[in-house]
């Protein structure tokens, strides 16, 4: 029963589980209904699933340990399949059946709890326009201090429906000795949404093939021309907002088609202090924190430099880190340093080249990643003239050379300079200028998308609608820069359709949505 939504995803910092050994209390019990009521000190057993049931979904109802005396609240509503994710918390989760166990400070009178979760589940559904839905509910106790809950949607009306909202609340609900809870004890809203898959698409349009089959969102960004692996990430929060919340992190390899959690925030450009992790499949990490669990890498360096990072880079060919370097308070006239990641040593610094200050965030006053692109030929990068300027002081280093020197690409001062180009380096795409051919203006901007390998075509995406201006969707386009020629691969794909990358060969595309684009083609 989902219904159509805009999505701008955020995330507040989730608290993390306690995982300690606790002990069994009393007997583990299942129901689908209500059961039946608690005496203070010996709980009843609810009635057992009828075999005209056994067709629901199985789930593990395994005691998970508990460091009860250290609660908090009440109640703590944990998400099984990802267990960092818990109440109080409103998130997105799979379309299939989820699991999720509560855990209470004392012991619960069964029957209350469940229907509390109940009645509360169904208040939701009734407010109209929201999108909020009754789950099918399923209930194991362990005992009378962690409970099993399984959640399923009712049959959706429609495929074309993309979300829902189901609320699980224990409002209402009684301990063992008859006393209410709280008043408003933290509650757990699932934001149910059809979830975004990779394919694998073919240039001329004529060929797909779904490669991944998540039963979450995931926003997700390709590493490498071979995709072989992704960096992939999960909002732990949920708000139609601009709420700039904390995510989860993993790297897909799409080779063994697996998801590797790692302890810590995975991103392509790197802010923080003098020692972190720069791993060449194009990704960075801050040192973890003792005892933190790392996966293995035969890849993975540790860099140590002196100062505060505000920004590194990888090379193109990933051999080396291009870094901006001051004191933690500079934040102006920073150093520009090459680092060499075989060595594991700095190959150049050049000390205040980089003339000007760190920009801040608008949004939330937060220091800007200084980001450098390097075509081969040269690397680009910029730092903003004055605290209370937008205009930018842009600078290039010449790699024959060696030498750093103004850049002045054909972009207003006061406009962000960040451009995509062309292996060869002929051919530049500006976000806020258009492409060019050096200082030559060859069309304006196209579209979010990808120069083919080893070319001058360049592939992307345009928004287009039909000629009663009733229908909007997307076109997948192809640009030759050399011939100024432009032509449609692909028409009426999905607005959820976005581009990750290219092949080595530039004969196949890798696009992200969440809708079957073999149905759409």
């Amino acid at each position: 029963m989902f219904l159509s939504r805009c999505v701008r995803a955020g995330f507040f910092v989730c608290l993390s589980v306690v995982w300690l050994t606790g002990c069994s209390i009393g007997d583990s019990t299942d129901s689908s209904g209500v059961g039946t009521p608690a005496v203070p000190g010996n709980t009843p057993a609810t009635p057992p699933l009828e075999e005209g049931e056994a067709n629901r979904p199985k789930w593990s109802t395994v005691e998970i340990p508990y460091a009860y005396a250290a609660m908090q609240e009440d109640v703590v509503i944990q998400l099984n399949e990802e267990p960092r994710l818990h109440s109080p918390m409103r998130t997105i989760v799979g379309t299939g059946p989820q699991a999720y166990t509560v855990f209470f400070r004392q012991p619960m009178d069964r029957s209350s709890v469940e229907q509390a979760i109940r009645d509360n589940a169904q208040a939701e559904a009734k407010r109209e326009d929201l999108g909020y839905v009754e789950p099918l509910l399923t209930f194991h106790w362990v005992h009378d201090q962690q409970l099993h809950v399984l959640a399923e949607l009712p049959k959706p009306k429609t495929s074309e429906n993309e979300w829902a909202e189901y609320r699980l609340h224990v409002a209402g609900a009684k301990t063992a000795k008859g006393s209410p809870l709280a008043e408003e004890p933290p509650d757990f809203r699932a934001l149910v949404m059809l979830p975004d898959q990779v394919w694998r698409v073919s240039l001329d349009g004529k060929e797909q093939e779904k490669i991944t089959d998540w039963n979450v969102s995931y926003n997700t960004m390709m590493l490498d021309e071979d995709a072989r692996f992704f960096l992939v990430s999960r909002y732990t929060r949920y708000c139609e907002c601009d709420a700039r919340y904390p995510k989860l992190h993993w790297l897909y390899d799409n080779q063994t088609k697996q998801l590797i959690s790692y302890p810590g925030e995975l991103l392509d450009h790197y802010q923080g202090v003098g020692e972190f992790v720069a791993d060449p499949r194009g990704f960075f990490f801050a040192t973890p924190p003792a005892g933190a669990e790392v996966p293995p890498s035969d890849t993975a360096a540790t860099v140590k430099v002196d100062g505060y990072v505000y920004g590194a880079s990888f090379s193109k060919d990933r051999q080396r880190l291009l870094m901006a370097i001051g004191t933690a308070e500079q934040r102006k006239d920073l150093d520009f340093v090459v680092y060499d990641l075989e060595a594991g040593k700095i190959e150049r610094r050049l000390p205040g080249v980089m003339q000007g200050v760190v920009a801040t965030s608008e949004v939330d006053d937060s220091l800007v990643t200084v980001r450098f692109a390097d075509d081969g030929q040269q690397v680009t990068f910029a730092m903003r003239e004055s605290d209370v300027s937008y205009t930018e002081n842009r600078y290039r280093l010449d790699w024959k050379t060696g030498t750093v020197s103004e850049w002045n690409p054909p972009v207003p001062a006061d406009t962000w300079a960040g451009y995509a180009a062309s292996d060869d380096g002929m051919y530049q795409m500006y976000l806020t200028a258009g492409l060019f051919k050096g200082s030559e203006a060859v069309s304006d901007y196209l579209g979010q998308g990808f120069w083919l390998p080893g070319s001058h075509q360049y592939v992307y995406v345009k928004w287009e609608s039909t000629n009663d201006r009733q229908e909007s969707f997307l076109s997948l386009h192809l640009f030759d820069a050399d011939r100024k020629q432009d032509r449609v691969l692909r028409t009426g794909l999905p607005s959820t359709f976005h581009l990750l990358g290219v092949s080595r060969d530039g004969n196949w595309l890798y696009v992200s949505s969440n809708r079957d684009l073999a149905a759409s083609k």
